[in-house]
C-alpha cells in the first residue's frame, strides 16, 4: 500500500461508484476494483460492501477513510513544507559582517529579503575582519560582507561586488586637517594611521598604496583597534586619522560625533573601496541562492 492507494481509496470511498472513482483517478474501473481488492487482502478487512444496486462503505472503512484523510492531509502538508524548504522559502541563513556600517548601507537588500521569505531566519553575525572568510570556511556562516580581494584569496569562494564608494578620510573636528576640502598623499606624511581590525591591515587598506598613497603605511605609525567602534573612538580623540568609504557620511557628522569626513585625491586618483559578499561555491544552503539575488540584483560577479 502506498499513498497513491490511499488516494485512489479516498477518492472511492467519496465518489462509492467504482467507474465514477476510476474516471476521476484516470485508471479503468477494472483497475479500481483490482486496487481495492487488494488493499482488503492486505488489510485484513472489508472497505465496502457491494451489491447491483450500491456500493457502500462498511463501519471498519468508514474509520480507514477518515484515517487515510488524515494522512494524505499530513503527507500534502509535509511536501508543501520540504518544497519549500528545497525553494529556499523556509529555513536558515547566517551573514556576517565586519561591523554595522555594512549592514546600514545594506539595510534595503535585508529588508527586502525579509519581506519576500518572511519563514527564514536571517541571523546577522558581526566578526573582526580577520574572521568574516574563516565564519565562512567553517560553516559558521553562509555568506560575508567584506572586502573582494580577502575572499579572492580563497579559490573555493565566490565573490560578488555589491558597491564601490570613494574613499574619505576620518579626523576629529579639533584635527589640523579638519578644514581641508580635500586630503592629498602630501598631507599625511607625518600623520599616525588608525587601521581597524586586529590582525594587522585589511586588504582595503593596501589597495590605497597602489593608487597614489605615496607616503607608504610603513612610513606613518599604524594603530591598529580592534573593531569600528574603537575606530571611531580613537579618531574622535584625535590620536590618528583613518580612511572609511564615504557611505560613512550618512551616519556620522561633527554634530554627533565629533568626527570629520573629508573627500581625499590621490595623484589626481580619487581612491575607491569596494564592498562585495562571499560565498562557498559548494554551500548547500537552498536560502543562499535567493538571498544572493536579492543582494546582488544585476550588479557584477567578481568571479
Amino acid at each position: 500500500m502506498d499513498i497513491r492507494g490511499l488516494q485512489y481509496f479516498i477518492v472511492a470511498a467519496e465518489r462509492l461508484n467504482f467507474t465514477s472513482a476510476a474516471r476521476e483517478c484516470y485508471i479503468t474501473q477494472t483497475a479500481m476494483s483490482l486496487h481495492i481488492g487488494k488493499m482488503e487482502d492486505e488489510l485484513g478487512f472489508k472497505l465496502f460492501t457491494r451489491n447491483k444496486k450500491a456500493v457502500e462503505l462498511t463501519e471498519a472503512g468508514k474509520d480507514f477513510y477518515k484515517r487515510a484523510r488524515s494522512v494524505i492531509e499530513h503527507y500534502d502538508r509535509s511536501v508543501r513544507c520540504s518544497a519549500n524548504v528545497a525553494l529556499g522559502m523556509t529555513g536558515t541563513i547566517n551573514v556576517t559582517l565586519p561591523s554595522c556600517l555594512e549592514g546600514f548601507i545594506f539595510m534595503d537588500k535585508l529588508h527586502l529579503f525579509h519581506e519576500r521569505y518572511p519563514q527564514v531566519d536571517l541571523n546577522i553575525i558581526v566578526k573582526p575582519h580577520n574572521e568574516l572568510v574563516a565564519s565562512v570556511k567553517s560553516g559558521k556562516a553562509d555568506i560575508a560582507f567584506g572586502s573582494p580581494e580577502d575572499m579572492e584569496l580563497s579559490p573555493e569562494f565566490s565573490v560578488i561586488k555589491l558597491r564601490e564608494d570613494p574613499v574619505v578620510l576620518l579626523c576629529s573636528e579639533g584635527h589640523r586637517l579638519a578644514k581641508q576640502k580635500k586630503i592629498t598623499s602630501d598631507m599625511l606624511l607625518d600623520q599616525s594611521i588608525v587601521m581597524p581590525g586586529p590582525d594587522g591591515m585589511p586588504q582595503t587598506y593596501k589597495s590605497l598604496q597602489t593608487i597614489g598613497f605615496k607616503p607608504g603605511f610603513e612610513k606613518n605609525a599604524i594603530l591598529h583597534v580592534a573593531n569600528i567602534d574603537e575606530f571611531l573612538l580613537v579618531v574622535e580623540l584625535g590620536r590618528g586619522v583613518g580612511f572609511l568609504p564615504n557611505f560613512i557620511k550618512k551616519r556620522i557628522s561633527p554634530e554627533t560625533s565629533g568626527i570629520v569626513c573629508i573627500d581625499c585625491e590621490f595623484d589626481g586618483i580619487t581612491p575607491m573601496m569596494t564592498t562585495a559578499a562571499g560565498f562557498l561555491r559548494d554551500n548547500q544552503n537552498p536560502v543562499l541562492a535567493n538571498f544572493i539575488e536579492i543582494l546582488s540584483g544585476a550588479e557584477k560577479a567578481v568571479h
